[in-house]
C-alpha cells in the first residue's frame, strides 16, 4: 500500500488477517508479541497507520482497532457498556464524570438488554472467587439479589462502592469477601447497584 513502510505494511496485513480469523481486532500486546517488538513500538506503529488513514481505533479500548473500508464476516452484533472508575464515592455510580470510556462487547456474551456497566476491580478481597486485582467486572444493573450472589453495592453515607457476596441476615445485610484475610461488612444502609455477570482479564498485564 502506497505510503506505508515495509513494517507498517506487515502490521497492517497482520491486523486484517487477525480480524478475518477471529472476528475481532488484535490487542497491542498481540502485535508486540507477533513481531517481537515492544508494546510502545507496536503502539507507535498503530498510531502511524491511523495517521495515514488505513486504520481507526478508540483510545483506551483494547482490541478497538478497525481497518478502514474493511469488515470481517460474519458481522458481530455488539452492545456498548460504560466503563467506570473503580470507586464512585460522593457521586452516583453512573454519573457522567465516572465514565472512562465505552466498551463494545458481542451480544452473544451479554444476554438480555441489561443495562450493564463495568468496573475496575481493586484489591484482593475476592481472589477465592477467581476475581483478581486489575480485572474488569461486567455488571448487570439491578437493585435486587439473592443470597450468595456477587454484587456491586453502595454502603453507608459515604457512598462506598464494593464488590462482595450478598447475604441478608436477621439484623443487617452482610457483604462477604472471598478471602480469609478479610472480614465481612455488615450494614443496614446498603444499596445494590448490580450483579456480577462476567470478568474480563488481561493475562499479559
Amino acid at each position: 500500500m502506497k505510503g506505508l513502510t515495509d513494517r507498517q505494511q506487515e502490521i497492517f496485513t497482520y491486523i486484517k488477517r487477525f480480524i478475518e480469523e477471529n472476528s475481532y481486532s488484535p490487542a497491542v500486546r498481540d502485535i508486540s508479541k507477533n513481531f517481537n517488538i515492544t508494546v510502545k513500538a507496536a503502539h507507535d506503529h498503530l498510531k502511524a497507520l491511523e495517521r495515514k488513514g488505513v486504520i481507526h481505533s478508540a483510545e483506551g479500548i483494547s482490541r478497538s482497532t478497525g481497518v478502514v473500508g474493511f469488515s470481517s464476516s460474519p458481522t458481530i452484533e455488539t452492545i456498548s457498556i460504560p466503563v467506570l472508575g473503580a470507586t464512585a464515592a460522593g457521586t452516583p455510580i453512573l454519573a457522567e464524570e465516572n465514565r472512562e470510556y465505552e466498551l463494545s462487547m458481542p451480544t452473544s456474551l451479554i444476554p438480555g438488554k441489561g443495562p450493564y456497566f463495568a468496573l475496575h476491580v481493586e484489591g484482593d478481597s475476592m481472589v477465592d472467587a477467581g476475581i483478581l486485582d486489575g480485572d474488569l467486572a461486567i455488571i448487570k444493573q439491578t437493585g435486587n439479589a439473592n443470597n450468595g450472589e456477587i454484587v456491586v453495592a453502595r454502603v453507608g453515607e459515604d457512598n462506598r462502592v464494593t464488590l462482595k457476596r450478598f447475604y441478608i441476615n436477621q439484623n443487617a445485610i452482610e457483604l462477604r469477601p472471598e478471602n480469609s484475610k478479610y472480614g465481612s461488612l455488615f450494614s443496614k444502609d446498603v444499596t445494590i447497584l448490580g450483579k456480577l455477570h462476567m470478568i474480563i482479564r488481561d493475562y499479559e498485564q
